[in-house]
């Protein structure tokens, strides 16, 4: 009996032993098959959309691009045709990811595949035929004619071949927004239209005002003038440059003033997405996919309902503790940090940065004003221009220089969360910590990226200890988020509960907040014309900030600075719940 007992055993073991050598191949070849399916995802991303080829790559043959297959324009438009191959085009890639077993995948690979289900989750709700024409394509911050001077003033010419291909990119700027002004006359019919239009109508002004010296096209030619090539072959480009702007890039402009200018006599909605008969549910979705969260609107509300209290008190407190800094700061006179330059900012934080962050190599950089006469008067104060994967240039900041003062702290926060420790610092370590391409450039979550940024700028605070007062800066930082929950608030007020420009004043009254009309008219425009603007920074800084506070209460002395960053970076662009498991981790393994 013993031994038939033994023998059982060990026929047992064995076929356990088969079934985990089994399983074990079977994880591999599945996980294999997830490798190729997110490269091929992302070569397709990029033979199928010239410009996003053109941001993150250099060399395409490296990564297996065929550029055979590259259109060159600025990609598929506002058609009905398109928007209808884009949504199949979405669900096919959402069912081939469902056909992967998850339990199979690597940890690393589960991040990957909880990324991208989250992506196309929200996206194919958003597909959704009840919202076809719910979208603005001529937002006051982020629509088409604001886009195309900054894409074209940034655009990177690395050979002649680029700025050919720029010529014709520049070509497809009248039928593209020819496209979206079809789209939106389309809108003003379903009565769906929501625009600023006095906004929109300034900017496109001003840029056909400049058009016999035309910055935009100033900026271009320095670009060609930087092209290793012939003088003659310059001035031929400069020439075929100058005919696409005036045949298609001011035409386009002028189109957009005349139809929009038509259009502002119409029907218009002035007063949020709510006032729309799917618009509630069209914002709840708009609010997941821009806090990185599935959090419904009222869990949204109450977390910076909650956030604006706790913001708050620690206000009222230091303003009782330090009345006269209080005064001081409610009267505009905050002391400077005094840095002369932006680049001398920038090192600053460089010397500094290393008691808190890992470590990154490459981070070499050039900071250039954006033109005058483009800089946006919709509160964008600064961006970073996105590098290529497999690039060496120099990176890239871009200033609007009617919003900064350089000696300001409010500068010196905005040079941090575009620079360092902010987007540069946190392109620069997923480059060179993250070796999945599509990790790095097709994976997105506007939350985790900006809402980083925003935590960056304001924990790089405490490095000025040295040269301004530390309540001084905790009141700067205190009133400001305060001010971005308020904001918040305000958001979801115009957009999910149909509040008006008085609801706002009520709201603001409520809450001790005084604001002049004037001011109180430009919020409500910005606000109601941009729905969710402002949720990547603001949701985003908080569900960071509400992440650490958690983590130093459960670790206490042994929570670490540096390993906190390392696990909130690591994941790269990542929705919340991804980079959760990561922190969770972290406070596992410090315990």
């Amino acid at each position: 009996m013993k031994y038939l007992k033994k023998s059982i055993q060990f026929l047992l073991s064995i076929t356990l032993f088969f079934c985990m050598v089994g399983c074990q191949q079977d994880n591999v070849t599945v996980q294999k098959e997830f490798d190729q399916f997110l490269n091929q995802e992302f070569i397709e991303t990029m033979e199928n959309d010239y410009v996003t080829l053109h941001t993150y790559v250099t060399h395409p043959e490296d990564f297996g691009i065929d550029m055979s297959q590259v259109e060159v324009g600025l990609g598929m438009g506002a058609s009905q045709d398109d928007q209808q191959k884009l949504t199949q085009e979405l669900n096919d890639t959402y069912e081939q990811l469902m056909e992967f077993d998850y339990d199979a995948l690597t940890e690393d690979q589960k991040d990957s595949y909880d990324i991208y289900k989250t992506q196309l989750s929200i996206d194919q709700k958003l597909s959704d035929e009840k919202f076809d024409y719910y979208g603005s394509l001529f937002a006051s911050m982020t629509g088409l004619h604001y886009q195309y001077p900054t894409l074209l003033t940034d655009w990177d010419i690395r050979n002649e071949e680029d700025l050919q291909n720029m010529i014709i990119m520049v070509k497809d700027i009248l039928p593209y927004t020819q496209e979206a002004l079809d789209y939106t006359k389309t809108q003003a019919q379903k009565g769906l239209l929501m625009i600023d239009f006095d906004s929109v109508l300034t900017y496109c002004q001003r840029i056909l005002d400049q058009k016999d010296h035309s910055p935009v096209l100033q900026a271009v030619y320095e670009n060609i003038e930087n092209l290793d090539i012939t003088k003659q072959k310059k001035e031929d480009y400069k020439q075929q440059m100058e005919d696409a702007f005036q045949t298609s890039f001011f035409p386009a402009y002028q189109e957009i003033i005349t139809t929009l200018s038509h259009l502002k006599d119409g029907t218009n909605n002035e007063q949020g997405l709510a006032h729309f008969k799917d618009g509630k549910e069209y914002y709840a979705l708009l609010l997941q996919q821009s806090s990185g969260t599935d959090q419904t609107v009222e869990e949204v509300k109450n977390m910076m309902e909650d956030a604006f209290h706790q913001h708050m008190q620690r206000l009222v407190v230091l303003a009782i503790q330090n009345p006269e800094l209080y005064e001081d700061y409610t009267n505009g006179n905050f002391p400077q940090t005094n840095f002369q330059s932006y680049d001398e900012i920038l090192k600053f934080i460089k010397q500094n940065l290393s008691q808190d962050f890992p470590e990154v190599d490459q981070l070499s950089y050039q900071i250039q004003d954006v033109n005058e006469n483009l800089a946006s008067d919709s509160g964008v104060t600064a961006y970073f221009n996105i590098p290529t994967l497999d690039g060496t240039q120099v990176k890239q900041l871009r200033v609007n220089p009617k919003t900064n003062d350089v000696k300001t702290i409010s500068t010196y926060a905005t040079v941090a969360h575009e620079g360092l420790t902010g987007h540069m610092y946190q392109y620069a370590y997923m480059y060179e910590n993250q070796t999945n391409n599509f990790r790095k450039a097709i994976a997105s979550c506007q939350a985790y990226s900006e809402g980083y940024a925003t935590y960056a700028q304001y924990e790089c605070l405490k490095y000025l200890t040295d040269k301004i007062d530390e309540d001084v800066l905790q009141l700067y930082k205190e009133a400001e988020l305060l001010n971005n929950s308020l904001t918040i608030l305000i958001d979801i007020g115009i957009h999910y509960e149909g509040w008006s420009q008085s609801d706002v004043l009520d709201f603001l009254e409520d809450n001790g907040m005084l604001l002049d009309e004037e001011s109180l008219s430009a919020l409500y425009k910005q606000l109601q014309a941009n729905p969710v603007a402002f949720v990547p920074y603001y949701v985003g800084y908080e569900k960071i900030a509400q992440m650490k506070e958690e983590a130093q209460e459960t670790l206490g002395d042994n929570f670490d600075h540096k390993l906190f960053h390392e696990a909130l970076l690591e994941t790269g662009t990542a929705p919340f719940d991804v980079v959760e498991r990561h922190i969770d981790r972290y406070v596992e393994n410090s315990q």
